[in-house]
């Protein structure tokens, strides 16, 4: 995604919690907002060719930063995910634009909904949610219930209709009102991109 495309709303604290999910290898959403306002995040990814950077700035960050090697999406248990060789996303979808065109390297990862990794991270809220899922928000936002995302002030989602066949513009402006319908107010400058907040 690009940390350059990431919305949200200051200002954040030293004591904001936020939960960066499909942070990549860089966490560069993250480390901006370790270093501009040394909020406490967490990096949620699945991707093993991650890990090992995102062990590093874990070992780097003074405790401000934790690496949690899980998928994120609408039901928890064992999945399947793919990963690429070529680029840095890969994706439980099978139908994502990187699985289809790269080699890639398929095995199970540990996949958690919303609400088990704030209780797995002994959270009962965080400042803001960042999404991007490369696919598995489509299915996550349309069984997640009002009370679940009221757990964060914020969200920022990227939506991947772009590069999952099986979804439209017409599924994330579907995803988008359903979302305002639970209290929330979107921006977007794209109709990709969206910060959520209330």
């Amino acid at each position: 995604m690009g940390v350059q495309n990431t919305l949200f709303r200051p200002p954040f604290t030293s004591e904001s919690v936020i939960l960066d999910v499909g942070c990549a290898d860089d966490a560069d959403f993250s480390v901006m907002l370790m270093s501009r306002f040394n909020a406490r995040c967490f990096g949620v990814d699945p991707t093993r060719k991650h890990l090992p950077a995102l062990r590093r700035l874990e070992e780097s960050s003074d405790g401000k930063f934790v690496a949690v090697p899980f998928a994120v999406c609408a039901r928890s248990g064992e999945l399947e995910f793919f990963e690429s060789e070529q680029n840095v996303s890969g994706s439980l979808q099978r139908d994502h634009g990187n699985v289809l065109r790269d080699s890639v390297r398929s095995y199970t990862v540990t996949a958690v909904t919303i609400d088990k990794l704030l209780d797995h991270l002994g959270l009962t809220h965080a400042d803001m949610l960042k999404l991007d899922l490369e696919g598995a928000e489509y299915e996550l936002l349309s069984a997640v219930d009002a009370d679940t995302l009221h757990r964060f002030q914020q969200m920022f989602v990227e939506f991947h209709h772009h590069c999952v066949e099986q979804y439209s513009a017409s599924d994330t402006r579907s995803l988008v009102a359903r979302i305002e319908t639970m209290g929330f107010t979107s921006f977007s400058f794209d109709d990709h991109n969206y910060l959520f907040f209330r």
